[in-house]
Order: structure tokens, then C-alpha cells, then sequence
């Protein structure tokens, strides 16, 4: 294989993109059929319109998501013929029994309140799946993930209950034993944790029945109890924007920001490496050449560079490439956390990536009390289609002028500051491909989600 892998590095190398090796049966139905997020509520003429990977029409919603939260999308420019990226926004609420279809709104009317209703607690819940090699993997996502989270959520309501009013006898019924050094916030990042893991492990289920192609990058923020907590799996991003002030939400999942992770267990599970690949790190490709000679390393366990004597595992091809998001994991996929890729294989081989690839989210909690928020503080929450032109300090600039030319009570606002990052990040056509606004820089090529989300309830 190394062989192999020789000849196609050097013009290869930056267009490898993930695509399974598995041939789907054409028997098998797809569980979702394609289509863009509901609440945007396009008809059949939008939705064609959307498709168009030459026009790249940006779509909005607003006001009548949750938190009047603001929306916009834009399909790529021709990486592939569907949008690939989804979007998700949903409302429920906990201590109660739906009487109706879940998919309508809970009200008074069609609810069964559970107790005396003083128990009811609101959860609002956004998500954007980044999908790759399909659409398959983020639509599925998008559809099941925030039913995971409620499920588990309520399993554990009797618990949270007990350690929001604390009550002895309760406890001992319940037979919780000592919660003392459990908080709320560690209850809510298990579930989060468990509901990821449990929807990728449904995932390669249902896969033997459905078609689910590819996988996607996941990142969800949930509202609850007066905190938001965000759960990121993969290159999405979710940034707090208080007028200058920007407040990282989440980290990329790139393979060089999980090198340690990846290296250990390569390192622990030298098979996974099918003798191919090494989890040492070389500053500089490594030739028969330099054999007997001094080069600098860098072992899994090790933080810093020594020296060592080259020999034939240096021969090996790095399973970490690069840094930064032009780094690969195996030379395949440029995210090391996410939903689905259980396909996935490395060129021409029959070693398979997924056991690098992990489900398992960070989740970080901002106390939405801890402050005064501003009518201007947000969450802006989106796919790498957008980080990848448009830092942190541009888009906290972008939403802070596009919020400030709106009148406070005006709650389209919020829409128009997520369809300002769209068109920013997108850019416009010309001669020479998408460009920024003003500037020869390339524009984003990529799949485009926003979601502008306001702190101030």
C-alpha cells in the first residue's frame, strides 16, 4: 500500500475527500427523503431554487423559531449537488405528558400536566449537522438527535427535581443515595455525551436497513434552566458575541487539534494501524535515505521534540498530516469527532477510519445569569462553511453592526444578522470564481448554516 500512497500524495493529497468504499444496495429505501429543514417552510419552487449550486440563493427564517433566534443557509458552489448541511430547532417541554403528535407545540389544552404543573420546565434546543460524503448521516441527525436528548432528559427528571428542591425522604425513594458531588450541570452533560454516542450507535443500526451514506460534524446548543449548554462534535462552531466581546463555545475537532487522542490509541492498538500508518511525529517526511540518521520526533506520550535514530518505522505514513484545518486524520477526512463514516476506508485499502472517529461530544456551559445581557449578546452557531473565511472577531463585527441598525424590538433582526454571515461568507461571483466582498480572497465554496441565537430573553 505505502507504495501506493507515494505516487498519490504529492497531487492528491488536498482533494482527497471522504467517500465510502461500501457499493449500497439499491434495494434499500432511505429512511429520511431529502430535504431542507421544515421550519424554513420552502415550497416546491423554493425548493429547486436552493439547489442551484450556480445562483447559491440564500434562504432565511426568523421570528417564528425558537427565541426568535435567527436562520440562514446557502447551498455550496458545485463541491457537491446537495446541500449536505442541515439545520434543527426545536421547543419542549419537561414535566408534562403530550396528549397529541409530538411535532405540534405543546399547550395547556393538549398536555397532561404531570403533578401540579409547577414542574414545568422549557427546553430549546438548536442544532447544525455538517454533513460529508451525503447528506444521509446530517439529515438522520437532524431528525432523531434532540428526541435522544428529551428521552434522556425525562428519564432522568425525578433526579435533576431532587437536586433543584432537595427533599431527603425523595431521595431515599428514588434510592439516589448521596448526590452531594453530582451537580445538574454534570446530569445534562451526560446526557448530552450519552445521546450522541447512543444516535451513532443508531446509526450504524439502521444503516443495515436504510441507506445512510457519509457522515457529518455535529454541534447542538440547549437552552435549560437558565444556561446554555453546547455540545460539539467536529469542525462546527458556536461563538458568544457581546459587542466586541467573543467568547468561544466550542473547539474544531480537527485531527491535529485530537492528536493526542488519535496517536494514543493508535499507539494502545498498534492492529487499528494495519502496519501502514505511525503514531510518531517526524518535523519533515522521513526517505530510506535518511535511515541511520539523526532526526527530530515526537512519540504519542511526549509534548516536546527529541532526537532519535531514523529506522523503518519512520518509513511509515504519519496518521496525522498537517495542522490546523488542513490537517487529515490518515490521510481521508479532515474532522476526528462526528456522526456516521462507518463506511469509511483509506484509499484504495480495506483499513477503515471509524475507530479514530469518535461521537463523543466536549460540552461547555455558559450561566446565561452570571451577567447582564445585552439586547446585541448572541450565540452565533454555524458550519465550518462559514469559520473557514470568517474568524471569530469578523463575525462578532458582522452581527454587532448588522443588530445595531435594527430597531431593538424589530426581532427580524436576528434573521438579518445570520443572512449578513451568509452573504459575507459566500461572497459573490465573478470571473474568477466566489469572491469576498471588496477583496480578492477567496469566498466559502462550502455548504453555508448559521444560526444567530439571542441571550437576551
Amino acid at each position: 500500500m505505502w507504495g501506493r500512497v507515494q505516487v498519490l500524495v504529492g497531487n492528491v493529497v488536498g482533494k482527497i475527500v471522504p467517500k465510502s468504499n461500501n457499493t449500497e444496495e439499491p434495494n434499500k429505501a432511505h429512511k429520511y427523503l431529502y430535504e431542507r429543514p421544515q421550519f424554513l417552510k420552502l415550497g416546491q419552487k423554493q425548493q429547486q431554487e436552493v439547489k442551484s449550486t450556480n445562483s447559491r440563493t440564500i434562504v432565511t427564517a426568523g421570528e417564528n423559531l425558537p427565541r426568535r433566534a435567527g436562520y440562514a443557509e446557502v447551498i455550496n458552489g458545485g463541491k457537491s449537488s446537495l446541500n449536505e448541511d442541515q439545520g434543527a430547532a426545536e421547543q419542549f417541554y419537561l414535566g408534562y405528558k403530550p396528549t397529541k403528535l409530538p411535532s405540534e407545540q405543546p399547550t395547556m389544552a393538549m398536555t397532561e400536566i404531570v403533578g401540579d404543573g409547577t414542574d414545568m420546565v422549557p427546553v430549546t434546543y438548536f442544532g447544525i449537522f455538517d454533513g460529508h460524503a451525503g447528506a444521509d448521516a446530517a439529515l438522520f441527525a437532524s431528525k432523531i438527535l434532540h428526541k435522544h436528548i428529551e428521552d434522556k432528559l425525562n428519564c432522568v427528571w425525578e433526579v435533576i427535581n431532587q437536586k433543584r428542591f432537595p427533599c431527603k425522604k425523595e431521595a431515599e425513594r428514588l434510592h439516589l443515595g448521596n448526590l452531594s458531588s453530582i451537580s445538574i450541570d454534570d446530569l445534562i452533560t451526560g446526557i448530552l455525551e450519552e445521546a450522541f454516542v447512543e444516535l451513532d450507535d443508531q446509526i450504524l443500526r439502521e444503516r443495515l436497513t436504510y441507506t445512510i451514506r457519509g457522515g457529518c460534524a455535529a454541534i447542538v446548543a440547549m437552552f435549560i434552566f437558565g444556561k446554555v449548554y453546547v455540545a460539539n462534535a467536529g469542525d462546527c462552531r458556536a461563538v458568544l458575541c457581546a459587542g466586541e466581546k467573543v467568547i468561544p463555545l466550542s473547539r474544531d475537532h480537527t485531527p491535529y487539534a485530537e492528536r493526542e487522542r488519535l496517536t494514543n490509541l493508535g499507539d494502545a492498538k498498534p492492529e487499528l494501524l494495519h502496519g501502514e500508518f505511525t503514531c510518531t511525529e517526524y518535523t519533515r517526511r522521513i526517505f530510506r535515505e535518511d535511515m541511520g540518521k539523526r532526526v527530530l520526533y515526537r512519540s504519542p506520550h511526549m509534548t516536546g521534540w527529541a532526537y532519535k535514530v531514523a529506522d523503518y518505522d519512520a518509513l511509515r505514513f504519519p496518521l496525522v498530516t498537517r495542522t490546523g484545518k488542513k490537517s487529515r486524520l490518515m490521510e481521508t477526512i479532515g474532522v476526528a469527532r462526528g456522526f456516521g463514516d462507518h463506511d469509511l476506508r483509506v484509499f484504495d485499502s480495506e483499513i477503515y477510519v471509524k475507530p479514530f472517529l469518535t461521537s463523543m461530544p466536549e460540552v461547555e456551559i455558559y450561566d446565561t445569569k452570571t451577567g447582564e445581557l445585552g439586547e446585541n449578546c448572541v450565540i452565533v452557531m454555524a458550519s465550518d462553511g462559514l469559520w473557514d473565511v470568517i474568524s471569530n472577531t469578523e463575525a462578532a463585527a458582522i452581527v454587532n453592526q448588522t443588530l445595531s441598525s435594527y430597531n431593538s424590538t424589530d426581532y427580524k433582526r436576528y434573521a438579518a444578522a445570520a443572512q449578513e454571515l451568509v452573504t459575507q461568507a459566500r461572497g459573490f461571483h465573478t470571473g474568477q470564481g466566489w469572491r469576498k466582498k471588496n477583496s480578492e480572497d477567496q469566498a466559502s465554496f462550502d455548504d453555508i448554516t448559521v444560526f444567530v441565537i439571542p441571550l437576551h430573553d
